[in-house]
């Protein structure tokens, strides 16, 4: 009896680490290492370590860094302000038009780069600022541009999609299809409540563009999506058509983004530093924090932990219906309190065999997995979007933002509702869309 909650002690070790704001990737080395003395002496080091050698010699794992230079090069070198000009050009005249703007640059930021931090920040700063100017309701600005924000983690090249094929062992090009398919759903349901609320609070959305837009000046704005669009189809085409694996189509992607910021005569040794030391940072904690999660997984199955939640969760009533959803409400809780990365390299190990014993496609559950991450993002109190908004706009406080997120909160979670009843969504886009791995 004491062994088998042995599993659920080590749990309750690690959040009472993280409660103490012991940072989560020391918390979970210190766990495993804590645990695995206990267990096997001296011999329980090389349980701990044996699976973070493992993942680290993971050549998925190579797309990181890649990706995130990518993003860092394309924010730092100003391509969402021309990428804004043109959605402006086109939509502008329509009444919510900057909310949707976010919403469509949010999912285009997404496809060329995956990383949320690039996205909220530059939707921030280059649209919020107009959008207050204008008269918008300040709630309406903030909620929509971090839910815009939050789409470069589910539209490819996905960072926690990477990380979790990386995990799972799954298809990180079949992710990243499926997850094409959950961002459109998402991007829709945000667009679709943006025009009606701004329809229902004409007072509160005022129209941006009180000057006739000419269909030339329409035509010439078009210029600006060449140089993004070609990024987005090396990238996902290359993946998508099977010419690339996910891992080199970020060679391919961190390479047209040099030759595009190159061509528009934006790159400088500014612009190269700040590019190589964002993804110097966010790969050194993404990388501290899978190594920690991967040492914690091999203790936690070691000591039995694995298979204990497996049994526990299988014998469940209604098992197919009530594990799936205890599954996706145990993620969405998680990360109200742990980041994303933690909560992949965590939970996967014990969540995903039970949902896919169950007969759940493991594709289509991974999508589903991810996709309930990007909640995380906006969840108080420790959702990250919250803070790089709060970062880049000092003035607005952290009681406007929590106010303003919560109808978008609500709006994600329907979108993943609907990819959960209609799971065809998600798996057409994997069979339309995959060729390579």
């Amino acid at each position: 009896m004491a062994n088998m909650l042995m599993p659920f002690v080590m749990f309750l070790f690690l959040f009472g680490l993280i409660l103490l704001n012991v940072p989560v990737a020391f918390a979970l080395f210190f766990t495993s290492m804590v645990f695995g003395l206990i267990f096997w002496g001296w011999n329980g080091l090389y349980v701990t370590f044996q699976g973070v050698w493992s993942l680290m010699n993971n050549w998925a794992l190579v797309a990181l860094p890649l990706f995130v230079f990518m993003s860092a090069l394309l924010e730092k070198s100003g391509v969402a302000d021309e990428l804004f000009t043109t959605f402006y050009k086109l939509l502008g005249r329509i009444r919510g038009s900057l909310a949707v703007i976010a919403i469509i640059l949010g999912y285009t930021i997404g496809a060329m780069s995956g990383v949320i931090a690039a996205a909220i920040a530059s939707l921030a700063l280059i649209i919020y600022p107009l959008m207050v100017r204008h008269g918008y309701d300040k709630k309406l600005a903030i909620g929509s541009i971090l839910a815009a924000g939050t789409l470069p983690q589910v539209v490819p090249p996905s960072f926690n999609m990477i990380v979790y094929g990386s995990v799972a062992g799954v298809s990180v090009g079949k992710l990243f299809a499926g997850g094409l398919g959950v961002g459109t759903v998402m991007a829709l349901v945000f667009s679709i409540y943006v025009l009606v609320w701004s329809h229902l609070n004409k007072d509160k959305v005022p129209v941006f563009a009180e000057e006739e837009i000419t269909l030339k000046e329409k035509i010439i704005s078009l210029k600006y999506l060449i140089g993004p669009l070609a990024i987005i189809l090396g990238v996902l085409g290359s993946i998508f058509t099977g010419i690339a694996t996910p891992t080199e189509a970020s060679g391919v992607g961190a390479f047209l983004s040099l030759i595009y910021v190159t061509v528009r005569r934006k790159l400088n040794r500014k612009v190269m530093e700040d590019s190589l030391l964002v993804t110097l940072k966010v790969t050194s904690m993404a990388c501290w924090i899978m190594a920690g999660g991967s040492a914690f997984s091999s203790v936690f199955s070691g000591i039995g932990g694995k298979r204990l939640v497996v049994d526990l969760l299988m014998s469940l009533p209604a098992a197919k219906v009530t594990v799936l959803i205890f599954s996706l409400a145990l993620i969405f809780f998680l990360g109200m309190f742990v980041d994303p990365v933690s909560i992949i390299m965590i939970m996967t190990p014990i969540l995903t065999p039970a949902v896919t014993n169950l007969g759940y496609d493991p594709l289509w559950w991974g999508v589903a997995f991810t996709s309930m991450l990007l909640v995380s993002y906006l969840t108080p109190p420790v959702g990250l979007g919250l803070y790089y908004f709060k970062g880049a706009i000092d003035e607005v406080s952290m009681d406007e933002i929590y106010q303003a997120v919560l109808p978008f909160i609500v709006l994600q979670v329907i979108a993943i509702v609907i990819i959960i009843l209609k799971p065809e969504i998600v798996l057409w886009f994997i069979k339309t869309l995959s060729r390579g791995g």
